[in-house]
């Protein structure tokens, strides 16, 4: 699909409306596409979550249900539902999710480049780039650091994308943290100012 074509599909869909956006437009979009139709809408309209982080915040449900109602369980909100700015990171060729930064009731988990420190974060980073261009075995700590190097990421994707354990994910965290390589942020109102998308 070319720019053309999804100028017109953005002229054919009713702004009135959440916005359906075909399983297979979020694999062929590419960053330029994505962006031009959050532009196109104004950043404000809705869209659904893609099926598969449907699938993910299904999964959250059961795994942690306290952080899934802290987002979803507004009763005059259909879940699943956000706004098209966040579009940019559902195509595949990003794929990092709706991100979890906004918690008011639970912990917030979620770390860019930002929060890692400088002098040892950059020895957990080198190390883990190291061991993983090399193929060896990477700790659940320096495999945290290097995606978080990569992207800005909450520990719920990285659990469910690494298939680990919340609590071994959330102990990486800390591991992370008394080494000082990590600052956690835990509420909303203090990562707001790290929150860019």
């Amino acid at each position: 699909m070319d720019l053309e074509q999804v100028k017109e599909w953005c002229e054919a869909q009713d702004k009135s409306k959440t916005i359906e956006i075909p399983e297979y437009l979020y694999d062929e979009l590419n960053k330029e596409q994505a962006a031009y139709i959050a532009k196109y809408f104004n950043y404000n309209a809705l869209i659904k979550l893609p099926e598969y982080e449907i699938e993910f915040y299904d999964w959250l449900k059961k795994e942690d249900p306290e952080v899934w109602h802290d987002l979803w369980n507004d009763e005059d909100a259909e879940p699943y539902v956000v706004a098209v700015s966040f579009l940019p990171l559902l195509i595949k060729e990003v794929k990092r999710g709706f991100p979890i930064c906004d918690l008011i009731e639970c912990t917030n988990f979620f770390f860019t480049e930002a929060h890692m420190t400088d002098e040892e974060s950059k020895v957990y980073i080198e190390t883990s780039k190291t061991r993983f261009i090399e193929k060896q075995g990477l700790t659940v700590p320096q495999l945290l650091a290097l995606e978080i190097s990569m992207d800005p990421i909450d520990i719920w994707h990285f659990a469910y994308k690494h298939r680990l354990e919340l609590d071994d994910a959330k102990k990486a965290v800390q591991s992370l943290v008394d080494d000082n390589a990590l600052v956690h942020f835990k509420d909303a109102e203090y990562l707001a100012q790290f929150v860019d998308f």
